[in-house]
């Protein structure tokens, strides 16, 4: 497989998107509207992809206010906190229990949908579509007068969510470069958390109603931001517009004339027009594919090869055991089971402070992304989720007396010298360790380990499986805590995270600063060792071999990608 646009290094001229014909000494030059080159800074060559990233992270924001909303409904209608003297709908655990998982149960078929409808609308204008059933379910909300109303309002909600997934994910993965692909994805995890924390700052400080109100309001900026954004130009390329597909990586790049991204366009045209070939031209490296377009059933087929499941089985047993970390089942239920704890911090400000410190080590990820790698960031992150949780059933077992659950109302336990912050503190260190890897990780490498011919299909489906494996996680929560009691259920938690920390350490590969290419060629090498976990950088090694042969390499011979489905 030959070069592409994401092979190129973060050092080579071209990656920074100014690199014409010609260049400076330094590597970095840029034209101008008098014919000249003058140099062109980093910042200038990041900026646009950072106001692109910045415009689809308005979804993101507006999902996490959309995955925290039950946990300030739930305790107000159930009459443990915040309940407004006028209120009139009451839920009891069961219906608590449906509210706040039957939103995941309606993403799967977002996400499905999202990724068929993906590649014929484009990323853009999918963004500004999944918009319009948020609307619509933030005001049904705030005027909900039943709970069919509310069940209704939380079905748009999660087909929202899940409508979401696909395009945010590939949108971010194409417009980006390497060297910074990890931080700018990393942000989603940053928006997300916002959301987490501002619900649950306005449901301690309003009511539920007025906060859905507040709430419409972020779809509606999220359609006029997205506006101002371009499309992908790998999509823009698929679909054989090619002068639109330039300009849109003049913008990326930083707003620079053609000829400063000529190099970089050409590869990329190259790349699109492998990925657009069938497998069996791939494999004999033909330069043109003379066979139709891939029937529906043809891509469905696609993504049963290998390249496609060994990434598919890597990424859902992450976010399986993501959601078996304790934070996602117990996210709904929280201010009851701070008040079971008997923290000595009011239960909904307890809450609010998880969102902050999630939000915070979200901040934490992006920042140290780049330097210390998404294995190591998971690693770190499911080593204290597990200790955190084994340690909280141990307080409760020696505290609590046996069967305690958070859903039956009972008198306050009594513990001497203060031990009630011990929980308190593991309770903030669970939300910490869980938002800096748990969570974002595995949506970071959605992006990137799917090949570009199924992307935006791979990603739909998983991410409609991961929310599947929500809604189980969420809606079994009040059965494992009926029949295990709430230790119980905290330490079964605890025990998978230790299972999920000798997953990450034995089978998940560092992706980091290596390009979309060379993660490719990994996953479509069928001799590779499960527990071979480092991936080369072709690309990087191919430039080298031409510098030494004194000429110019025209593709990547491999092996391993080339004979990969045989």
């Amino acid at each position: 497989m030959g070069k592409s646009v994401y092979t190129i290094n973060a050092d080579s001229p071209s990656v920074n998107g100014t690199a014409p014909a010609e260049v400076t000494k330094n590597g970095k030059a840029d034209h101008d509207s008098d014919g000249e080159y003058r140099e062109a800074g980093k910042f200038r060559t990041i900026l646009p992809q950072i106001l692109a990233s910045t415009a689809k992270n308005f979804l993101l924001l507006d999902l996490g206010m959309a995955v925290a909303f039950p946990t300030i409904v739930i305790p107000a209608l159930r009459g443990l906190k915040n309940r407004a003297p006028d209120e009139f709908l009451h839920f009891t655990p069961a219906q608590a229990s449906w509210f706040g998982s039957v939103a995941y149960i309606c993403q799967p078929i977002g996400s499905v949908l999202s990724g068929i409808i993906l590649e014929p609308l484009g990323r853009k204008r999918s963004m500004i579509l999944v918009n319009i059933p948020h609307i619509i379910g933030w005001l049904m909300l705030h005027f909900a007068g039943s709970l069919e109303e509310m069940y209704i309002a939380a079905i748009l909600l999660g087909l929202g969510v899940g409508f979401m997934e696909a395009p945010i994910v590939t949108y971010v993965g194409e417009i980006c470069q390497p060297s910074i692909r990890g931080i700018l994805t990393s942000c989603a995890g940053v928006a997300v958390m916002l959301g987490f924390f501002m619900v649950y700052l306005l449901g301690t400080v309003t009511t539920w109603r007025i906060t859905a109100a507040i709430c419409v309001s972020i779809p509606l900026a999220t359609m006029i931001a997205i506006c101002f954004v371009p499309e992908t130009p790998m999509w823009l390329l698929s679909k054989d517009r090619k002068e639109d597909a330039r300009k849109s990586l003049q913008w990326l790049r930083g707003w620079v004339s053609p000829k400063a991204v000529e190099k970089e366009f050409q590869e990329m045209q190259r790349y699109s027009a492998n990925a657009a070939k069938c497998t069996p031209c791939q494999k004999a490296q033909s330069v043109k594919c003379d066979h139709p377009p891939p029937t529906e059933w043809m891509k469905l087929q696609e993504l049963m090869r290998k390249r496609n499941l060994r990434p598919f089985v890597l990424v859902m047993l992450l976010f399986l055991f993501g959601q078996l970390s304790g934070l996602t089942g117990m996210r709904p239920y929280l201010v009851q089971i701070f008040q079971a704890y008997g923290v000595p911090l009011d239960a909904n400000w307890a809450t609010v402070s998880t969102g902050l410190l999630g939000l915070m080590a979200n901040i934490v990820c992006m920042m140290s992304i780049k330097f210390v790698g998404k294995r190591r960031l998971a690693l770190f992150s499911l080593c204290f989720t597990s200790l955190s949780c084994i340690s909280l059933a141990i307080y409760a077992f020696n505290v609590f007396p046996p069967g305690w659950t958070s859903f039956d109302v009972h008198e306050k336990v009594n513990t001497a010298d203060g031990l009630n912050y011990i929980p308190m503190l593991l309770f903030f260190l669970l939300a910490f360790s869980t938002s800096v890897g748990v969570l974002p990780v595995p949506w970071i490498l959605l992006s990137e380990v799917f090949p570009f011919k199924s992307r935006s299909m791979a990603c739909g489906i998983t991410a409609a499986l991961n929310y599947a494996m929500t809604f189980v996680t969420t809606k079994t929560y009040f059965n494992l805590e009926s029949s295990l009691s709430l230790p119980g259920v905290i330490l079964f938690y605890g025990i998978c995270g230790c299972i999920g920390v000798l997953f990450v350490y034995f089978f998940l590969p560092e992706t980091e600063k290596r390009t979309l290419e060379d993660i490719e060629i990994y996953f479509s090498d069928n001799k590779r060792k499960l527990t071979d976990i480092h991936i080369r950088q072709y690309a990087r090694e191919a430039q080298k071999m031409a510098v030494i042969n004194g000429k110019e390499k025209q593709g990547i011979e491999n092996s391993a990608y080339s004979e990969s489905e045989k």
